[in-house]
């Protein structure tokens, strides 16, 4: 298991989101961005139960989810692990759009009107097509 993986790894009790999701969004992000590669084994339950400070029973329903999902694969007792053929294609776009959004939001609060934005877009893209 990457050290990198659990170092970034917070959760914000003070969220809206529950810590069972934050978990899981955790989790998809860091095989999203390849922190967790195809068929590496994950912390157990209890493990990251311990780290994270929360109940077994919280990170016992993110993987039992995320089994259910596809995005690992095991068992309590016998380990888990990132499954080699999951999809994160729509992950990986959700993260995306999520990071996209935050950028929006603070051009908004710097006083950027929509058409400036689009232009700012449209240059950076441009300058990426020139490369």
């Amino acid at each position: 298991m990457k050290r990198l993986f659990l170092t970034t790894f917070k959760i914000d009790f003070m969220s809206a989101m529950p810590v069972y999701e934050q978990v899981k969004k955790h989790i998809k992000h860091s095989i999203a961005k390849k922190i967790l590669e195809a068929d590496e084994l994950l912390p157990s339950q209890r493990e990251l139960a311990s780290l994270l400070k929360i109940n077994p029973n919280t990170i016992a329903r993110s993987y039992r989810e995320l089994v259910q999902e596809g995005i690992i694969s095991g068992r309590t007792g016998k380990g888990y692990r990132v499954n080699t053929n999951s999809d994160m294609g729509k992950e990986k776009k959700k993260l995306l759009e999520e990071k996209f959004l935050l950028f929006l939001e603070e051009a908004v609060e710097m006083g950027f009107s929509a058409e400036e934005i689009a232009g700012i877009i449209d240059n950076i893209l441009k300058k990426g097509e020139n490369k």
